[in-house]
């Protein structure tokens, strides 16, 4: 039954998939699964047609779902009456979090908080069930303006999500509440639950407690939820069927002992288990280890057993019938594909007798399992994890775990024997975080592979299954399938280097500048600024938990996504902050071999947090000017400025002139029209087929003589969407328009890509 179910749990997700993606690649899969249920698995003909009947069932469901995610706004609306359905989130000076408006849609509601007293007085105020009038506007959420980054827009309209409230004022002194169902204060205690938590357990450890207990990682420290996810360790912090089987077994026991009969303390945790299931969040993990856990007791009430296989596919036909967007959430894949991975792979741990083995057995299946997960949405898995999670998993469950319940549950009725365990266990989570801060700088830790190809991911997926299976007789039969996974991930950790194609992409990193160059075979990568943000000082108050910065969350995602180790030249064209502010934290998180600054403007950066840095690693820096040229990947870079000292630090910026995939490329920084005017003079016949626009668009760039010489046939302007500053300028866009000039800019287009192979190549854009 148990293997049926899942055969069927297959041609579910297939149904599902076909109604977003269905195309000849997703044929093909179904072709050859088909073939495999007749060929290999023996199914008749009336079973297969049993499948393509799922298959169609499904393809319904998600029809059907899609068809009832509809918004009633138009977008013009400015009046609203909000109800706060989830757990409102205060960050520095920012109120967000979704609600539900009073035409019963679902809303991302963003409001800015002005003092800090407002900010102290929503933090006790705000609950869930409170419905507020509030006016602002409708804004469509972003899609992704990048490639390979996350597209936000996708992500809410498959939670029935489509507008972001910006909330100019909200009438919190109008308030009322909106009734006090059970489902409403059941999300309340976990509010009053986590707020206890935070005002007594210390900053170190609160914010893990937190997620242990509550399912909410939104507290836990950045760099530390960074270490745990680069080591592949932050799945311990998401509640799933650890915790759900830790405390079933707990109170099934304790009712046990205190004279409670079997089948009483079956009904009360089939009664708690929903509970515990909004207590703790309600996260795609949480409901498929609560689902399975409430299956179990349901028919273990009526004498009936289930096998773990049956009930994990039968929770997952479910959940997808109802629910058939959840299978794009990487919460919902993770929990099923590693929880699957577990429970068919048993009899491969009853191989290996001793404990300590078992325990590496199974770390190293659910790092495979998770394997092609992480490849394609993170770009990168970490070696070092599979060891980790030895120690780390039985550190978490049978010590930690507990723990924080014990601690809390003490604290609560008898605060002054709570607060001793307290402080021993922020002592305990102190070290294990130590210990991953320093794991998370080992060579192994974290491993950019690149966003891998159609063909590569079905070939691991293919040989990952052949591995497991295999595995089962004995280990010896599965070694070349082991083989095949080394040879495949080898091939996509060293795909840049067979690659014949190069690239060069404006990316978006909003009113900034950021140009990556990718020779072909590997032979050079190049970046050429890193954008940033010009920061103002700001009330301790109104500091963000998480801070936005440009590298780690642009830049960086995106050179893992192209499965680039290292950078070999970070040109930075001159020390303005939309052109090196986060300089220092690509240098801190990324491999750059050399570091290229403009001549005469060595003193600017000598105080700059990114030399320091730079310095400690031992990176190369070196001063260009004019005349100064190289040569990579039979391509030649050749510096025309600058080439004295400037008192305008745009007109200092490098300017690199180069010929890719058939064209000519001049890339000009922030140099102005007194720049461009000197270029003239010193170059007379230069021209270039592609034009990087100088300092955004500014009415002080790309002035008419400048562009009738260089007469190029595309101009790229790196541009912030709304920016404050108005460029790019009506006239300059006018000129560029006027000479018959293509104008791509990243505030309409998002990221500018030109892929090319030799001496031919193609412009796109990454918004449609």
């Amino acid at each position: 039954m148990a293997r049926h179910l899942i055969l069927l749990a297959v041609s579910a997700t297939l149904g599902v998939t076909a109604h977003s993606l269905l195309n000849v690649r997703l044929l093909i899969i179904i072709l050859i699964f088909l073939c495999f249920l007749y060929f290999s698995v023996g199914l008749s003909v009336k079973a297969l047609s049993f499948h393509l009947v799922i298959m169609g069932i499904f393809l319904g469901a998600a029809s059907f779902s899609d068809h009832r995610n509809k918004t009633a706004y138009h977008g013009t609306e400015s009046q609203f009456i909000i109800t706060f359905t989830d757990q409102p989130n205060i960050d520095g000076n920012s109120l967000k979090g979704f609600i539900g408006s009073e035409k019963g849609e679902r809303l991302v509601l963003r409001y800015k908080i002005t003092t800090e007293l407002e900010q102290e007085k929503l933090s006790q105020f705000l609950r869930i069930g409170l419905s507020c009038p509030a006016e602002g506007t409708l804004q469509i959420p972003e899609k992704n303006r990048n490639e390979n980054s996350f597209d936000y827009q996708r992500y809410l309209f498959r939670q029935d999500t489509h507008w972001i409230f910006k909330a100019d004022s909200i009438s919190f002194q109008e308030c009322k509440e909106g009734g006090n169902s059970i489902l409403v204060s059941i999300r309340n205690l976990r509010l009053k639950g986590i707020a206890y938590i935070r005002e007594h357990f210390p900053e170190e450890s609160s914010g893990f407690v937190t997620a242990l207990i509550f399912g909410d990682q939104r507290y836990i420290d950045e760099g530390d939820l960074t270490n745990y996810q680069r080591l592949g360790l932050v799945h311990l912090l998401a509640i799933s069927g650890l915790h759900v089987s830790f405390l079933t077994g707990v109170l099934f026991y304790i009712g046990i002992r205190v004279g409670i009969t079997r089948e009483r303390m079956m009904m009360a945790i089939l009664l708690f288990l929903p509970v515990y299931m909004l207590l703790s969040g309600a996260s795609p993990s949480v409901v498929r280890s609560c689902s399975m856990a409430m299956l179990f007791f349901l028919l273990l009430l009526f004498k009936k057993r289930i096998s773990a296989g049956a009930a994990i596919g039968s929770t997952y036909l479910a959940l997808l019938f109802f629910r058939p967007n959840m299978l794009y959430d990487i919460g919902f894949q993770l929990s099923f594909a590693v929880t699957f991975s577990i429970i068919m792979s048993s009899s491969i741990f009853l191989q290996y007798p001793k404990k300590s083995m078992q325990l590496f057995i199974l770390s190293s299946i659910c790092q495979l399992a998770a394997l092609p997960i992480l490849l394609f949405h993170f770009f990168e898995v970490s070696l070092l994890g599979v060891f980790l999670n030895v120690l780390y998993v039985p550190l978490y469950s049978i010590i930690l775990l507990p723990f924080s319940l014990i601690s809390l549950l003490i604290h609560l009725l008898l605060p002054s024997i709570g607060q001793p365990l307290i402080s021993l266990l922020n002592f305990t989570f102190v070290l294990c975080n130590k210990a991953a801060d320093a794991a998370s700088e080992l060579p192994l830790a974290s491993i950019p592979f690149g966003k891998p190809p159609f063909l590569m991911m079905f070939l691991l997926v293919i040989s990952l299954i052949g591995l497991c299976l295999t595995w089962e007789v004995s280990f010896e039969k599965s070694k070349s399938w082991c083989g095949m996974i080394i040879v495949l991930l080898l091939l996509q950790f060293n795909l840049q280097r067979f690659s014949p194609f190069g690239e060069v992409q404006i990316i978006d990193v909003g009113q900034g500048d950021s140009i990556l160059i990718i020779l072909p075979f590997n032979r050079g990568n190049y970046l050429i600024d890193t954008g940033g943000h010009i920061t103002f000082p700001i009330d301790t108050w109104a500091i963000k938990r998480k801070k936005f910065n440009t590298a780690d969350d642009i830049i960086i995602p995106l050179l893992k996504s192209k499965g680039i180790h290292q950078l070999d030249k970070l040109i930075l064209t001159h020390p303005d902050a939309d052109h090196m502010g986060s300089a220092k934290e690509l240098i801190d998180n990324f491999k750059v071999a050399e570091i290229i600054i403009g001549g005469w403007s060595e003193e600017q950066y000598r105080d700059m947090d990114f030399v320091t840095v730079a310095r400690e690693k031992k990176v190369k820096m070196t001063v260009l000017k004019r005349g100064d040229q190289w040569v990579a990947g039979g391509a030649r870079f050749a510096v025309l400025s600058p080439f004295e000292q400037e008192e305008n630090k745009n007109d200092s910026s490098i300017v690199l002139f180069t010929e890719l995939g058939g064209v000519s490329w001049l890339l000009t920084g922030d140099m102005g029209e007194e720049g461009e005017r000197e270029l003239l003079r010193t170059f007379p016949q230069l021209q270039a087929d592609i034009l990087k626009v100088g300092h955004h668009g500014s009415k002080t760039s790309s002035s008419a003589p400048f562009l009738e010489q260089l007469q190029p046939k595309a101009a790229l302007i790196s541009v912030g969407k709304d920016n404050r500053y108005g460029h790019p300028h009506g006239d300059v866009i006018g000129n560029l328009e006027g000479n018959g000039i293509k104008v791509f800019r990243t505030d309409e287009d998002g990221s500018i890509i030109y892929k090319y192979y030799k001496s031919s190549g193609t412009f796109r854009k990454t918004l449609p």
